[in-house]
């Protein structure tokens, strides 16, 4: 996350603040937050949205600190600025949009029992003890259905060129349910 959204906030905090090294310490802080509050992090919601909400409610705080009170908002804040935000979060919703019917489709071709599975775990957010009981199969037949379902997708969004060189990769699917692709 750090790699990926460093550089762009650091360049929207300097923009409103007008320091560098102050947009340095606001951006580092907005990452930290999101430490601090890593386990309370709704990732369903894209995180783009947050961290640039985050900067830029930092970046005002330190513009009303006594020492910055000389330099209006208005000044390093323009009307620019706000497009690019909202071209940002719209642009991050419908490649998140994009990438969910990608999977939704892939989920469709499953096998009707991996399928079933997949959704009672990911859709009906059930224990695999749960399904295994519902199903009247074993736990480890769970297991093996979800991790079938899961490597397909995965495949399927590598050959689609979704995933490309990531790492790691988390999506929302199914009423805000999170993904993870390594």
């Amino acid at each position: 996350m750090y790699k990926n959204y460093f550089k762009v906030l650091y360049l929207f905090a300097i923009r409103i603040v007008g320091d560098a090294s102050s947009a340095e310490d606001i951006v580092q802080d907005v990452f930290t937050e999101c430490w601090m509050k890593r386990n309370s992090l709704d990732l369903s919601r894209s995180l783009k949205p947050y961290l640039y909400k985050l900067t830029y409610n930092r970046s005002l705080d330190f513009l009303k600190l006594s020492d910055n009170k000389r330099v209006t908002i208005s000044d390093r804040f323009s009307l620019s600025d706000e497009i690019m935000y909202s071209a940002f979060t719209l642009d991050e919703q419908l490649y998140s949009d994009e990438i969910g019917k990608e999977i939704s489709n892939c989920v469709a071709e499953l096998p009707d029992k991996c399928k079933q599975v997949f959704l009672l775990s990911r859709h009906d957010d059930l224990k695999n003890r749960e399904i295994a009981e519902k199903l009247n199969i074993s736990i480890k037949t769970v297991e093996k259905h979800i991790s079938k379902a899961l490597q397909t997708i995965r495949d399927h969004l590598l050959k689609t060129g979704y995933l490309g060189a990531l790492t790691c990769f988390f999506i929302k699917l199914f009423n805000g349910h999170i993904f993870y692709f390594f």
